[in-house]
């Protein structure tokens, strides 16, 4: 669906719909014995949007009575499911007032190092040795099996491929970036 262009056309065309819905209204409120109303604004014969809605029923005081039951029920169920703008924005005020005290608290009790003790700071320093040692252990196991790979000679002695030997499940993508690390050459059998 797309905008017509045309205003004569956009006009008649929106009579003939406003005329549709009036039927759809009333046919529903009719056979299913419902209240219900239409307000409309709609552009007038010029072009223009009309000052005067079009309403149904056409009795002004019927919709205005629908209306208010509207609001009545709404204001004994509001909170339970239904939400309008205001409330929407209420809530979202609230909320940010909320989080910018939670934010101006968290400034305030922020800690820097020269917060600790010296037997806090010497803690932290404990493990982060702990963690650096565990990782130079990994390193140096890594390097460890790289040499031997590297050092599997096939056929001649001056031929190094590298293989995945004693079921270190390290396979050449993964040799030649370490070796590359250490700083040594992957020399590539040639078929």
């Amino acid at each position: 669906m797309e905008l017509v262009v045309n205003e004569k056309s956009r006009y008649r065309i929106f009579r003939n719909r406003q005329k549709g819905l009036k039927k759809k209204i009333h046919a529903l409120s009719t056979l299913c014995d419902v209240k219900a109303c239409m307000i409309l604004y709609g552009p007038n014969a010029h072009g223009t949007e009309s000052s005067q809605p079009d309403i149904w029923p056409e009795n002004r005081n019927e919709v205005e009575g629908i209306i208010e039951n509207y609001r009545k029920e709404r204001k004994k169920d509001h909170g339970k499911r239904t939400l309008d703008l205001s409330d929407v924005l209420q809530t979202k005020k609230k909320t940010n007032l909320e989080l910018r005290e939670v934010q101006e608290k968290n400034v305030k009790t922020k800690t820097g190092v020269d917060e600790f003790s010296y037997e806090q700071l010497m803690e932290i320093i404990d493990k982060l040795d702990k963690k650096h040692e565990a990782v130079q252990n990994m390193i140096d196991s890594k390097k460890g099996k790289a040499r031997l790979m590297s050092e599997t000679t096939v056929g001649c002695s001056n031929i190094k491929v590298p293989v995945d030997c004693q079921g270190t499940g390290v396979v050449e993508s993964d040799l030649g970036f370490m070796m590359n690390q250490m700083g040594m050459e992957m020399i590539r059998w040639k078929s």
